[in-house]
């Protein structure tokens, strides 16, 4: 297939899930229930509830859509084996509707079960979709494994939280159903962090990118300083922002370096035996990606300066 038949194929295959989400989200909203009192007016909350109800799988269907959609972007043809998984996913993701009415309908043990089984069938189906469309792009190998990795951990993680919430929501219905209600933001939120650190390693070169997935927990100290920071340049949407953002985050790294540098300085004039030649060459790296992130930030002060003479 040459690949202006593969662009082709993926563009109508995308246009194809556009179609059959819309579908999706269309079905789910005229099939809202709306019981009416003996006296004719609406019954608010059962109505109230249906729309909770139907907020949670919309955000759950729209989540698919956002995933599935960035991901595409990233690829010129669609293999077979991921065209057939992801025909598999648009099946399991069409009975959506079905089982949304039948959890408004009847709120109890078995819906919400049978709800919380679909859903986790999605996810699942939904993560073997994108990751073999991951490792169709065209990334660097090291910056690959990385992101794959990254991908089958936060698949692990919701393997076992969805599969603990099946379990719950058993015992706690509705207290389940506020979870599922908050479960798609999250993973939504997660994405748009996982979107921006993409963006970040892909405005390095290729050696910074290594340098980046090798320390990236020293760049960022913890978990939680990763995800507030990242979410909170997503907001920034113009370029100079993007620019400073990117300033900021090399100054980072670079105090984190001159500090690892200093440890391992220390530890070489301890000079321990046998550990010489391994600090040596841990410093020798040190330096050298000391060196990249000097020059790399000499380059972005240079553009700043340019675009702000430009002004």
């Amino acid at each position: 297939m040459g690949k202006k038949e593969g662009n082709c194929l993926k563009e109508r295959v995308v246009l194809f899930s556009d179609a059959i989400i819309a579908i999706i989200l269309t079905i789910m909203v005229l099939e809202l229930p709306i019981e009416y009192l003996h006296n004719g007016t609406v019954e608010l909350s059962s109505l109230f509830r249906s729309i909770g109800i139907y907020f949670i799988s919309f955000c759950f269907v729209a989540n698919v859509w956002f995933q599935t959609a960035y991901v595409f972007k990233k690829i010129d043809e669609v293999k077979n084996k991921t065209l057939v998984s992801y025909m598999l996913l648009l099946f399991v993701l069409s009975l959506v509707p079905t089982v949304t009415r039948i959890l408004i309908e009847h709120t109890n043990k078995q819906t919400i079960l049978l709800y919380g089984v679909l859903t986790f069938i999605v996810m699942l189906v939904m993560n073997r979709v994108i990751v073999s469309v991951t490792k169709q792009t065209d990334q660097n190998s090291e910056v690959l494994k990385f992101t794959v990795d990254e991908l089958n951990k936060q698949e692990l993680f919701s393997i076992i939280l969805r599969t603990l919430l099946i379990i719950f929501s058993y015992f706690f219905v509705h207290i389940a159903l506020v979870i599922y209600l908050f479960l798609p933001i999250i993973e939504f939120l997660q994405n748009i962090v996982d979107r921006e650190e993409e963006k970040l390693v892909g405005s390095l070169d290729t050696v910074s990118q290594q340098d980046y997935v090798r320390n990236r927990n020293q760049l960022w100290g913890n978990t939680r300083n990763r995800y507030t920071s990242l979410l909170r340049d997503s907001l920034q949407d113009n370029a100079n922002s993007h620019s400073l953002q990117q300033e900021r985050r090399i100054e980072e790294w670079q105090m984190r370096i001159a500090q690892e540098i200093k440890n391992k300085e220390n530890e070489l004039s301890k000079n321990q035996a046998g550990k010489t030649s391994k600090v040596e060459n841990q410093l020798e790296q040190l330096y050298r990606q000391r060196d990249r992130l000097n020059k790399r930030q000499q380059r972005l002060n240079r553009n700043s300066d340019k675009h702000s003479f430009n002004k």
